[in-house]
């Protein structure tokens, strides 16, 4: 009679620790599955992420192009405004700092307005109004390290390089100076631009 109670018990802590295997394995198998799940998920939100910051890039850079090609567009109607007279203009596309200290790139756009202009030739000298400490100085080319321009165009002439300013001056105003064939003098001018535009 013990024995067959023995028994008993044995078989029913048997059955019992069987089944509590069997809950621990389904219990490990359904976490398995979870994690596999949640990498899954992990991997799917990298790619949307990547793919977003791609596209974020992309837009970027679009309108970026939309911006010059809208700056472009607006050169060329100045150019072929048929309203406006042979006024020479100057035009800035750009003055930008460079990595070196006190070192600018520009790139500027000298223009005939009309369709009834005639040829422009000549030189054209840069020069620079800057403010070093509490004092106006006037740079001249020489001593902004850029060689004269020579000028020949009907319509424009892009006017590109780079200039240094003297350590602790700040650009105030950008200045063309023009000799024309034929003895004509012209001086142009354009702000320089702020620390936000540089």
């Amino acid at each position: 009679m013990a024995n067959a109670v023995l028994l008993a018990v044995l078989a029913y802590l048997g059955l019992h620790y069987q089944q509590q295997q069997e809950r621990a394995e389904q219990a490990l198998a359904q976490t398995e599955r979870s994690r596999q799940e949640l990498l899954t998920l992990k991997l799917e939100l990298q790619a949307l992420l990547s793919a977003e910051s791609s596209q974020l890039a992309q837009l970027e850079q679009q309108a970026r192009q939309l911006a010059e090609q809208a700056q472009q567009l607006a050169l060329y109607r100045q150019v072929l405004a048929p309203d406006q007279g042979p006024e020479l203009m100057l035009v800035q596309e750009a003055i930008v700092a460079q990595e070196q200290a006190e070192l600018f790139g520009f790139r500027l756009v000298l223009l005939q307005p009309g369709d009834r202009a005639g040829r422009i030739r000549g030189q054209a000298r840069l020069q620079v109004r800057a403010l070093s400490g509490d004092q106006t100085v006037t740079l001249d080319a020489e001593q902004l390290g850029v060689a004269p321009f020579s000028l020949d165009f009907r319509h424009f002439q892009m006017l590109s390089g780079t200039l240094r300013l003297p350590p602790g001056a700040r650009g105030q105003r950008l200045e063309l100076l023009l000799e024309l064939s034929g003895g004509g003098r012209r001086t142009l001018s354009l702000n320089w631009p702020g620390p936000d535009n540089t």
